[in-house]
């Protein structure tokens, strides 16, 4: 009798499905940091750092682009600027009017690390700055998330000035360099930076030229009214000090928006 042996039968994979990729980041709001103490202090650790370790000269942030990050978006068109600026003065127009305090003021004291790949500045917690910060980060995402435009990371929030961040030469990795030892910095580890006067709250864009400061192109802008505030100017590649010129106090609350080919 014969018999009809059966193959095992084939067991079919179901296709990959790719996920799609999430947008990059493009776009993001921000307090600019410009306080006189607190950009030599930033250029003191730098030098610091550098004496000891010449090859992290690239991983370095420019004083001339210290801020603090609000809240981080992708803004694919021009409509999605515009409604992102709108966000800004419509948010801090109500974040103005429950401010208590004649001005906002933000402490910065004792450094910091993420895993010692990103060195930064803390804002002092106990500080009413601290809360304020918080305040404007809630403002800005709410505002957001009612506008539809999707922040990136915009549960969290860890208010910070970044001074080092070592994805900023991708050749150090390569090299075996991942992080940066503590020693180099400890010496800064209490350094009271100084206190900066908070002037506005500004939509920036990553990816387009920066301006002949040096800082990112500005999309929007909303101006609280404070005291005048010393100006800084460059000295060198890796620091800057302040002159004893000052700025006006802006005339209104609300900066116009600038489109994309004004900064181009």
């Amino acid at each position: 009798m014969n018999t009809v042996r059966e193959l095992p039968k084939r067991r079919v994979r179901p296709p990959k499905i790719k996920m799609p990729r999430a947008a990059a980041p493009n776009h993001f709001f921000a307090v600019r940091i410009s306080d006189c103490q607190i950009i030599q202090a930033v250029h003191n650790v730098h030098s610091t750092i550098l004496e000891q370790e010449p090859v992290l000269k690239q991983t370095l942030v420019p004083p001339s682009t210290l801020h603090i990050t609000l809240a981080v978006a992708h803004l694919s068109t021009t409509e999605d600027v515009v409604k992102a600026n709108q966000v800004l003065q419509e948010s801090m127009r109500v974040f103005s009017a429950r401010l208590q305090s004649p001005q906002l003021d933000i402490h910065l004291a004792q450094m910091g690390h993420f895993n010692n790949k990103v060195i930064y500045a803390r804002i002092k917690e106990e500080s009413d700055g601290a809360e304020h910060l918080n305040q404007l980060w809630k403002s800005l995402r709410d505002g957001c998330q009612t506008a539809g435009i999707s922040l990136i990371d915009g549960d969290r929030f860890t208010p910070h000035v970044t001074l080092l961040k070592m994805s900023k030469d991708p050749r150090l990795r390569r090299k075996g360099i991942k992080a940066v030892a503590s020693h180099l910095y400890e010496k800064h580890l209490d350094c009271v930076f100084g206190r900066q006067v908070v002037e506005s709250v500004q939509l920036l864009s990553m990816t387009d030229p920066k301006d002949d400061e040096g800082y990112y192109a500005l999309k929007g802008e909303f101006h609280f009214v404070v005291e005048s505030v010393p100006r800084l100017e460059l000295i060198d590649d890796v620091g800057e000090k302040c002159t004893s010129s000052t700025l006006n106090p802006p005339k209104s609350h609300d900066a116009g928006f600038a489109p994309d080919n004004d900064r181009d």
